[in-house]
């Protein structure tokens, strides 16, 4: 093969495995629940992370732009502050399963970034096996 193919053929296929490397890796979405962070001590303050618990009931409030809400996942709880300009997402209420990106700062306030809720499981359809007595046909 001529040299003059081989060398871009061998960098552009480097420069997609390279690439593809690094999408993988950015789609690696790990999080740590609040349980997890308070067994973590010292080492997780001001270090960008990812808090996943439920929105305590009652605890979302704002003031002015800025909004608060604790997390709670196994007996520890979190209070979120939420400063950021990306939009809260439609699903984000009392009692959902959220994911913050932040970081916990000293005083115990989890400054979030970021905010992902999980869809609330009245919006997931429920049907009965076909056959049963009083089974719905979704498609009907």
């Amino acid at each position: 093969m001529n040299i003059r193919f081989a060398v871009p053929i061998v960098a552009i296929v480097g420069a997609l495995a390279y690439l593809a490397f690094v999408g993988i890796e950015e789609g690696k979405t790990y999080y740590h629940t609040c349980s997890e962070v308070a067994a973590m001590g010292d080492e997780i303050y001001d270090s960008p992370i990812r808090l996943a618990g439920k929105v305590v009931d009652g605890s979302i409030r704002y003031d002015g732009d800025i909004m608060h809400f604790d997390l709670e996942y196994e007996g520890a709880r979190y209070a979120v502050r939420y400063a950021s300009t990306e939009p809260i997402p439609d699903t984000f209420k009392d009692g959902v399963e959220a994911v913050v990106d932040g970081q916990l700062s000293r005083a115990g306030v989890f400054e979030g970034e970021k905010i992902q809720a999980k869809c609330a499981s009245k919006y997931e359809a429920e049907y009965d096996k076909p056959g049963e007595a009083g089974a719905t046909d979704p498609t009907a």
